[in-house]
């Protein structure tokens, strides 16, 4: 019996001793740990907190009122978890995995809060000097993160009176060179400034970009350089409103194949309905009697980056209280790198349009009827009449489709020279014009 409780005695004593000397090596580690996360963040931040106490086995600690600052920013937290911290290596700080909880973010013009930030495979590039390498890109996009969850983000600048906020965000695989993912859940963005606007999406996804390489560009050159590869968006539930409702996209899906020499693109909306903006009364749709526009959308596009042209392959517009439209075009002096400004600088080549008439025709004439002040019936005969009469087969041809908007109605563009896309609809207006007419290329018929 004295030989057991000499034992027990021992043991407990190994384990006490144990114990004390794995707390003082943990102790000793996560000093170790803290001194390389500073010396990674560079001289120029700092780095703060009030307690630490090392977490043995995850290899970690855990922080409180943790403090960064650098020149430009400064991030708070009421508690840090750290884990799996396996020291500063060649490429940087290598932390497994990290958990804010209550953090506030504070830079000039911006503020931000996240209820909670987990990250998971995180490792920050060193910042010291290297005679061997050439000096590391921005540090924001030379970070390496297998992902982060983040729980209710609110970001207000004051100065554009804008607020956004998102109930949960993913990333995953963020890091130069990788294939990134991002899934938003509930954004929502107000903006104050008139005209205000408020836009939610319910769920955004976003699969395929390369967001350190996109992000390093914006940093190094103030503008997205182009990447190839393959990229899938995925947005449902879109709507934007100002005083009244301007937007509804039930589901938005955008899959983008890019090469150094063409971008393959297709999109497809659906049940969208859209209103026009204030002041409504004086909206081309409310003019000719719609109070919106709702329908669906398919595109497939093919873009030539060296000749800047685009190929349209097709275009397809469903609106089943309007009609079907089906282009088919060719397009030039396309911005290959920024496609916002296309209706500025693109021109027609050559376009073919398909028109199956649900309603569209009539409530055209019966606005321009309105706006001249005559009976609707007597404007269409004398419409349908002037056209039949003439001798322009196109002309004709428009004549026998308003008297009969059942049939399906082609529109073709062959312009000897390209025409400017935002002169197509002045154009198109002054098209009983034969100079107006062959400036334009323009046939119609009745296949």
């Amino acid at each position: 019996m004295k030989k057991l409780t000499s034992a027990l005695v021992l043991l407990l004593i190994i384990v006490i001793v144990g114990g004390l000397g794995l707390r003082h090596l943990a102790q000793s580690r996560m000093e170790s740990a803290i001194a390389d996360l500073r010396a990674a963040i560079g001289s120029g931040a700092s780095f703060t907190y009030a307690t630490a106490s090392p977490r043995i086995l995850a290899r970690g600690a855990r922080l409180t009122a943790v403090t960064y600052r650098n020149p430009g920013l400064t991030l708070t937290a009421s508690e840090a978890i750290v884990g799996r911290v396996t020291g500063n290596g060649v490429d940087g700080q290598r932390i497994g995995a990290l958990t804010l909880h209550n953090v506030q973010i504070m830079e000039p013009g911006a503020t931000a809060s996240i209820a909670s930030l987990v990250l998971k495979g995180l490792v920050l590039p060193n910042s010291g000097p290297d005679l061997f390498r050439a000096p590391t890109p921005p540090r924001l996009d030379s970070m390496v993160l297998d992902s982060a969850q983040v729980k209710d983000l609110h970001v207000a600048v004051p100065g554009g009176q804008t607020d956004l906020t998102i109930a949960s965000a993913t990333v995953r695989d963020y890091g130069l060179g990788r294939t990134s993912h991002l899934d938003i859940a509930t954004l929502a963005v107000q903006i104050r400034l008139a005209p205000s606007r408020r836009i939610g999406i319910g769920h955004l996804r976003i699969d395929g970009p390369d967001f350190a390489g996109q992000l390093a560009s914006l940093l190094q050159s103030g503008h997205l350089i182009h990447t190839v590869g393959r990229r899938r968006f995925d947005i449902s539930a879109l709507t934007i409103d100002t005083s009244s409702p301007l937007l509804r996209v039930g589901h938005l899906e955008a899959e983008q194949e890019a090469t150094t020499s063409q971008d393959e693109l297709e999109t497809t909306i659906t049940d969208l309905t859209a209103w026009p903006s204030p002041p409504q009364d004086q909206s081309l749709l409310r003019m000719i009697g719609y109070d919106h526009f709702a329908g669906r959308i398919h595109a497939v596009s093919t873009l030539q980056r060296q000749s800047g042209t685009m190929t349209l392959h097709p275009l397809d517009i469903d609106a089943p209280d309007m009609g079907h439209m089906t282009i088919l075009a060719d397009l030039d002096q396309i911005p290959v790198d920024d496609l916002a400004n296309l209706p500025e600088t693109a021109r027609i080549v050559s376009a073919t349009i398909d028109w199956q008439d649900h309603s569209l025709a009539d409530h055209v004439l019966d606005g321009l009827a309105r706006a001249r002040q005559v009976a609707p019936d007597a404007y269409r005969q004398q419409i349908q009449t002037a056209l039949t009469e003439t001798s322009d087969p196109s002309m004709q041809a428009l004549g026998h489709f308003l008297a009969r908007p059942d049939q399906r109605l082609r529109v073709m563009l062959r312009p000897p020279r390209p025409i400017s896309v935002l002169m197509l609809g002045v154009a198109l207006s002054m098209a009983g014009d034969p100079a107006t007419a062959g400036m334009l290329g323009l046939s119609i018929s009745l296949p």
